[in-house]
């Protein structure tokens, strides 16, 4: 079980850093009983043992009971009412949001905030102020050089991951959304993660800081679709083929990322033992090594070797 703790040093020389720092419990039963063995981002299961309009109360095991307020509870809209979504003694998974003096959970000072969702663990807040985003657009523009910040990964989205990190000389929190295609790995919230500005949108209604993780220039127009798949250049995939043409066979391949695309396999790069021979083989799973040949946006192409002279491929079905 993985349990995260975020640390920002607001005072230090090193104030421009945000980082997070994360700690692993090898016993898979592991179950904290007291308020100062929680980690924020913390996964646990809690019973709900009171309901409010704007907030719940759940009950981790720990001397003290968490709040679970309404804006944290799920991804996205909030609802009008906790109600709408939990009842006294619902069974819930929860992550930590926040400790505030665990030493002495009895105190009122002690506090334990909740979230319902990995995407409401971290509040931007809690950071200090958010930064202006004039000022940031101006640092981007005057940048003559690719200029990396570490960040930390606030929220993950089907549509990539939000960052929060600091720009040296602009006072506050910046946050900015990396999309899927700028994305490298596979970070979680809490990640760690270097980024540079690519652009910051102020005209637009939705005023934005577009981030990437990747040195090279971003994909645009269709080659966009396939972002997924360019780290696995040269890696061994398995594909489903799914039909014939004269010239190849168009087979559907997975990214590591569950992204799925449809792609042409050409007969000069089939290998001879797996020619099928028979239509219903079109469903026969293979192992191929992926070329993506496009790079001005017209599309994918995959690779399985070099097909012999000698044979010849099968006429389209």
């Amino acid at each position: 079980m993985h349990v995260y703790a975020f640390v920002t040093n607001m005072d230090s020389e090193d104030s421009q850093v945000l980082t997070a720092r994360g700690a692993e419990e090898e016993s898979v039963g592991y179950l904290p009983s007291k308020m100062t063995e929680l980690r924020v981002g913390q996964a646990l299961q809690g019973i709900v043992t009171q309901v409010r309009e704007r907030i719940a109360l759940v009950d981790i095991g720990v001397e003290k009971v968490g709040l679970l307020p309404i804006s944290k509870l799920l991804d996205g809209r909030a609802p009008d009412r906790v109600s709408e979504v939990l009842q006294e003694g619902d069974p819930i998974t929860v992550y930590v949001a926040e400790v505030i003096n665990p030493q002495e959970p009895r105190s009122r000072d002690s506090k334990l905030v909740l979230a319902g969702h990995k995407n409401k663990i971290v509040n931007l807040m809690q950071f200090g102020n958010r930064s202006n985003i004039e000022d940031v657009k101006a640092v981007a523009e005057a940048q003559k050089e690719k200029v990396y910040y570490k960040g930390l990964v606030t929220a993950v989205k089907d549509i990539g991951v939000v960052v929060a990190f600091r720009i040296p000389d602009v006072p506050g929190i910046t946050s900015g959304l990396v999309y899927k295609t700028e994305v490298q790995g596979a970070p979680d919230i809490m990640s760690e993660v270097q980024v540079r500005i690519l652009e910051v949108l102020i005209e637009s209604r939705r005023r934005q800081v577009k981030l990437s993780m990747r040195d090279e220039d971003p994909l645009a127009g269709r080659a966009a679709r396939f972002g997924d798949f360019r780290d696995m250049v040269e890696k061994t995939v398995k594909g489903k083929v799914t039909g014939f043409q004269d010239y190849g066979a168009f087979v559907e391949v997975v990214s590591d990322s569950g992204t799925t695309q449809r792609a042409l396999l050409p007969n000069g790069e089939i290998k001879a033992d797996r020619v099928p021979q028979d239509p219903a083989e079109v469903l026969e799973e293979l192992g191929m090594d992926q070329e993506p040949q496009d790079t001005a946006g017209q599309g994918c192409s995959w690779s399985d070797s070099q097909l012999p002279a000698n044979r010849s491929r099968p006429a389209a079905h």
